[in-house]
């Protein structure tokens, strides 16, 4: 069967914030990905015959590609409300006064930053099962609670008859956060009931229709006294939406909360603005809106440094925030670790390359010793047309949604029969190794051995909401709904248990799946008896709990909040590269990567990520770049021209864990999906700054695009 927007049963519109995307196109095409029909068939050859022989009557609208386009007086209305999706802004104290008066030195630049894709290389695949009451889809996403509302409302069905199942998954990094099968595989398992349909993208139909991360432009003005102290900022930003809203206000609100990182900024003012093109949709994607910040504040404090003509690290060091003082929304942060992070990158920094890595390297640094690596020449090249550099990076990161928006995560625990300590959690593994953090909390909270734990994850008829797996909040929120539903069903074991001890429960032991009274320690009882007891007896062995944690909403005139976050992350990069000035070919020759991550629940999962972020970091510094045709055609819809990383590209990656604990994350921890790769491209193109002397303001560095950087300067 071929089946068409006139065949979906419900509203037929979707999307995370506005409903403004359709299931299948009805009047309108507005980027090349949008879907037009789906087409059932027994064979994959059927399927394509069938596709072939669709007839469409296309009526060509202009096509608008670039923001400039899109704001041209006259311009062709992509949406009916227009070009611009909305924006947002900041005001703190007097910008203008600050830089014409309170400023000896003010550096002017504009950045413009790339369309990346998501680049996951588990393409998107699913099979459905409607039997008559449930409609049952394997599929996989990032928030599988939202998906379901979005797949029942799309299709017109009650919330209770759509089960949303995730399989593994091989990596999303934001991709999977809009919905992008579901409701396809639906329709088609809703039109031939009792029979399972399957769909699977190939790579170009997956480039072609998922949306990607944000190119930005930035305009950004910087103020400072002659000592280096900054005085004000004056940010605008251009943001490209594509065709549809996606996650773009979350985008920008991340944007301009960021706009001036980790430094303290007394005047300040931010623009964002949202507007839409007929590219594809632009939405969430790890450091969402921070990552792209990040290279216009860290290429200001460059430039600054240099006007100046000021140490880069002592220009930072003067201008870091301190714990206690307010980031630009005017949240106070209790807990500031940026300068200790770049002082623990600058330790490693000193410290031999290829010499033990990890926690162990965040010691306090020896001051003397980390000037003299930092000061001492980079070994030479052996060809004039050949230079090293090497700069730093410091970044922070807002967890959460933020903003007031709702953001609360549940969990279930129970022991089943078996006496496995079962923990249900709707929270989405993505590759991340949140299912490791779940057991490892779990178990470290009841005292159970951690082989004992089961995790059931991500099923919407047996699992509880517990968010997106996005914004680097599910350690923070999932992992403390975790810890108080297992804290809770700890009391309730106590209590059987202090009864066949005799002593009060507060006064139990437990660990390793035994229990024993502090006083007497050789007196104790196995868990599995006191379980079975309890089960005898019919006493409640489950428990529940939400985190749900306050953020407040921007003002609306201001943009302020007191508490935008809830809490901050800090890192430091430091990049050295190898630049051949004669082809603009960049090697990344060292890299370390320092960050504070509350407490390591697993250590190996921590330089995991941070060995991924640095990763696409470097992608995104140098190479990946989203090439599209006037007439809105993707032209490298393949990994063979949408370059990525190969393992030729990365450098051994010097990962330091920071441990400072968060007072309010579970046994201390923060997160880390999304800060590692914040701070790479900022590091990366400083330092190829370093090595040649001349600025850039343009992302990826490609070689052609520094070659022709170099020959304007007179250098290739």
């Amino acid at each position: 069967g071929v089946y068409t927007a006139a065949d979906v049963p419900g509203t037929n519109r979707h999307g995370l914030i506005s409903r403004d995307q359709q299931v299948l196109a009805d009047k309108q095409v507005r980027y090349m990905g949008d879907a037009l029909a789906v087409v059932v068939a027994e064979t994959e050859e059927a399927a394509a015959a069938a596709l072939d022989a669709i007839v469409v009557d296309y009526h060509p609208l202009p096509t608008i590609h670039t923001i400039d386009e899109a704001l041209a007086p006259g311009a062709h209305r992509i949406h009916e409300y227009g070009n611009q999706m909305g924006g947002r802004r900041i005001r703190k104290g007097d910008p203008q006064h600050a830089l014409d008066h309170e400023s000896d030195v003010v550096v002017e630049e504009t950045f413009q930053t790339q369309t990346v894709d998501h680049a996951f290389l588990d393409l998107e695949a699913g099979c459905a099962r409607f039997d008559g009451n449930i409609l049952e889809i394997r599929a996989s996403g990032q928030w599988v609670h939202e998906e379901r509302r979005l797949t029942a409302l799309a299709l017109g069905l009650p919330l209770e008859k759509v089960r949303i199942i995730q399989p593994a998954t091989g990596g999303a990094f934001g991709g999977r956060e809009d919905i992008s099968i579901q409701m396809h595989l639906g329709l088609a398992a809703l039109k031939h009931p009792g029979r399972g349909v399957y769909i699977h993208y190939s790579r170009r139909e997956s480039m072609v229709a998922r949306h990607k991360r944000h190119a930005i432009r930035v305009q950004y003005t910087l103020g400072a006294r002659k000592d280096g102290r900054l005085t004000a900022a004056r940010v605008v930003v251009w943001s490209d939406e594509g065709a549809y809203a996606s996650t773009g206000d979350a985008v920008m609100r991340k944007a301009s909360s960021h706009a001036t990182g980790p430094y303290r900024v007394p005047h300040v003012s931010v623009d964002v603005y949202g507007i839409h093109t007929n590219n594809n949709p632009t939405g969430a994607m790890r450091g969402f809106g921070a990552a792209q910040m990040a290279i216009a504040y860290e290429g200001m404090m460059n430039r600054l440094a240099d006007r100046l003509r000021m140490d880069p690290i002592e220009l930072r060091r003067i201008n870091l925030l301190r714990s206690g003082e307010a980031v630009t929304t005017s949240q106070i942060v209790p807990l500031v670790t940026a300068e200790e992070c770049m002082d623990a990158a600058l330790a490693r920094y000193a410290s031999p390359a290829g010499s033990p890595r990890g926690s162990e390297m965040a010691a306090p640094p020896n001051p003397a010793a980390v000037a003299e690596a930092w000061s001492r020449p980079l070994p030479p090249t052996g060809a004039p047309w050949l230079k090293r550099g090497r700069a730093l990076s410091v970044i922070c990161f807002g967890l959460g949604y933020g903003d007031g928006f709702p953001d609360a995560s549940r969990a279930q625990v129970s022991f089943n029969d078996q006496n496995q300590l079962v923990v249900c959690s709707g929270a989405v593994e993505v590759g991340q190794g949140l299912l490791n953090m779940i057991a490892q909390v779990a178990a470290q909270e009841t005292g159970v051995e951690l082989d004992r734990v089961r995790v059931i994850a991500a099923d919407t008829h047996l699992t509880p909401e517990s968010g997106s797996s996005s914004a680097t909040r599910q350690t923070y929120f999932t992992g403390n709904a975790v810890k108080l539903a297992c804290s809770e069903l700890r009391e309730h074991v106590l209590d059987i248990a202090g009864m066949r001890l005799g002593v009060h429960p507060l006064e139990i032991c437990a660990r390793d799946g035994w229990l024993w009274d502090s006083a007497r320690p050789d007196e104790r009882v196995a868990l599995d008896e006191v379980l079975d007891d309890a089960r005898r007896r019919g006493q409640k062995l489950q428990a529940e709990a939400v985190f749900k944690p306050r953020t407040v909403a921007e003002n609306a005139d201001t943009g302020l909040s007191p508490r935008a976050f809830i809490t901050y992350l800090f890192g430091a990069h430091i990049a050295e590269v190898l630049v051949d000035t004669e082809t603009g070919v960049v090697k990344v020759e060292r890299y370390i990567a320092c960050h504070d991550v509350g407490r390591a629940i697993n250590p190996a999962s921590v330089e995991g990520q941070i060995q991924g972020g640095v990763t696409q970091g470097i992608g995104m510094a140098l190479m990946e770049e989203v090439l599209m045709a006037p007439d809105g055609r993707m032209l490298n819809a393949g990994l063979t021209d949408y370059i990525i990383p190969s393992i030729r590209d990365v450098p051994p990656i010097e990962a330091v864990i920071l441990e400072n604990d968060d007072a309010g994350g579970p046994f201390g921890a923060r997160g880390i999906g999304e800060p590692p790769l914040i701070g790479v491209t900022p590091a990366v193109v400083a330092a190829i700054e370093n090595a040649t002397g001349i600025h850039l303001s343009e992302t990826p560095v490609t070689p052609e695009r520094l070659w022709k950087a170099l020959h304007a300067n007179g250098q290739s």
